[in-house]
C-alpha cells in the first residue's frame, strides 16, 4: 500500500506529540504529588476548617516532629505537651549542633494557636481608656477605637500583627499629634506595651 508522505509526516508529528503526551503524563504527576505538601509531615496551617482543637493538634504533631527528628541527631528529648510549663524535656544546654539547627529549620515553630485571654480591664482602666478614645477621635484620628470590656482568647500571629498595625498607626503625623494632646504622659508612641 503506497503511503503518502504529507500524511504520514501529519501523522508522525501527530504520533509523536501524542506518545509525547503519553510519556510525560505520569512523569508530571509523579513531579506534582513529589513537589506537593506531603500531608503525612506538613502540619503548618493545617487543620485550620476544624477549629481551635485541629489548631492544637497540628501544633502539637510538628513538636512532636520536632522531637523525632531531634532524637535522631542522638538526643533523648521528649515533647510533654503545649498544657505543659516546659514543652519538652531532654533538650540540651548550650550550643546547638548543624544537624539540631537542621531539625529546628525542617520543623520550625508555629505560634501556640490560642494564647491566654487577656486580662479584663478594670472599670476605672476603661474609663480611662475611653476618655482616651474619644479625646483622639476628636482630634483628628476619628477612627480611633474605644477600649474592649470583655478581650478575648487571641493566638500568637493575631497578636504580632495587630501590635504592628498599632505601631504603623502610631507613626501617622495625626496620630502623633493627637497622641501629644491625649496622651501626654506617654513616653513611646510607637509602641504598645
Amino acid at each position: 500500500m503506497p503511503i503518502d508522505g504529507r500524511r504520514a509526516g501529519r501523522r508522525s508529528r501527530r504520533g509523536i506529540r501524542y506518545a509525547a503526551l503519553a510519556a510525560c503524563g505520569p512523569l508530571l504527576v509523579a513531579v506534582l504529588t513529589a513537589c506537593g505538601p506531603d500531608k503525612s509531615e506538613t502540619t503548618t496551617g493545617a487543620a485550620s476548617d476544624t477549629g481551635a482543637a485541629g489548631l492544637w493538634d497540628a501544633y502539637d504533631k510538628q513538636k512532636e516532629n520536632l522531637a523525632t527528628c531531634l532524637n535522631e541527631t542522638g538526643l533523648q528529648v521528649r515533647y510533654l505537651g503545649h498544657d505543659k510549663l516546659a514543652d519538652f524535656s531532654g533538650m540540651p544546654e548550650g550550643d546547638f549542633t548543624p544537624e539540631m539547627i537542621g531539625c529546628f529549620e525542617k520543623w520550625p515553630a508555629l505560634d501556640p494557636p490560642v494564647m491566654d485571654t487577656p486580662e479584663k480591664p478594670s472599670e476605672e482602666r476603661l474609663r480611662e481608656d475611653r476618655e482616651v478614645a474619644k479625646c483622639m477621635r476628636e482630634n483628628g484620628v476619628p477612627d480611633w477605637p474605644d477600649p474592649d470590656p470583655d478581650p478575648a482568647p487571641i493566638d500568637g500571629a493575631t497578636l504580632r500583627r495587630q501590635k504592628d498595625e498599632h505601631k504603623a498607626k502610631m507613626q501617622q503625623p495625626a496620630v502623633k499629634a493627637a497622641a501629644k494632646i491625649c496622651m501626654p504622659d506617654t513616653s513611646d508612641l510607637t509602641g504598645v506595651g
